[in-house]
């Protein structure tokens, strides 16, 4: 997918402003839509433990001859290995995804406890290109965060409860094609139930949604 979009992983400036996110601890990390892994470099040369994943072969075997990097093939909906990650980053990835929810609860469980989701999306302006399924509104985005058990300590429109390293949550890509939002969110427990804003009553009794994800979990 990346070849697709308005920069290239490598070119030094757009994605290592979110890759600064991630802090020194966080040492093994998971770059789910790596593309050739030029990511996967950056960080490994940084003193991080990175690995890629990407759905694309050839992807992973450019990568392998280019950098010496190891990328995983697999969908990111499905990806299995027995290691957990102190941090996933995935930048312009979720928004290809279908069902970006079961995306972000799938991650969750591929992190330690507090580990790091480093999500990068697109702005409004890449919302009819026909490989995007999912361009999120700041909110939408937010709110996929808390129901997936995750909490958020950076991110548009809030005071940051983090240092951001050097790096930033804002990239404006320029020549009309918008901008990119990071949010950084630490894992945490799946949301109790509880009535949302809006509700004035007493609902009737139904089936939890909560046993749904359980059961994905």
């Amino acid at each position: 997918f990346k070849t697709n979009e308005p920069y290239a992983a490598g070119d030094g400036t757009s994605s290592i402003i979110f890759l600064k996110l991630i802090p020194g601890d966080k040492k093994s990390v998971l770059v789910v839509g790596c593309g050739e892994g030029q990511e996967v470099v950056w960080l490994n040369q940084h003193g991080f433990k990175a690995i890629g994943l990407t759905n694309n072969p050839k992807e992973a075997e450019s990568g392998l001859k280019k950098f010496g990097v190891k990328i995983y093939v697999n969908d990111m909906h499905e990806f299995q290995i027995p290691t957990k990650f102190d941090a996933i980053f995935a930048s312009n990835v979720l928004e290809h995804s279908v069902a970006p929810f079961l995306a972000l609860l799938h991650w969750r469980k591929l992190l330690k406890p507090n580990g790091w989701l480093i999500l990068v999306m697109p702005s409004k302006e890449w919302l009819s290109e026909y490989y995007h399924f999912s361009v999120l509104t700041h909110s939408q985005t937010k709110d996929l965060l808390y129901k997936a058990g995750f909490e958020l300590l950076a991110g548009p429109e809030m005071k940051p409860k983090i240092s951001y390293n050097g790096g930033d949550i804002f990239y404006d890509l320029g020549r009309g094609w918008g901008h990119h939002d990071g949010y950084v969110a630490v894992k945490t427990a799946l949301p109790k139930e509880k009535f949302m804003r809006g509700e004035s009553h007493q609902s009737p009794k139904r089936n939890s949604p909560n046993k749904l994800i359980r059961s994905i979990l």
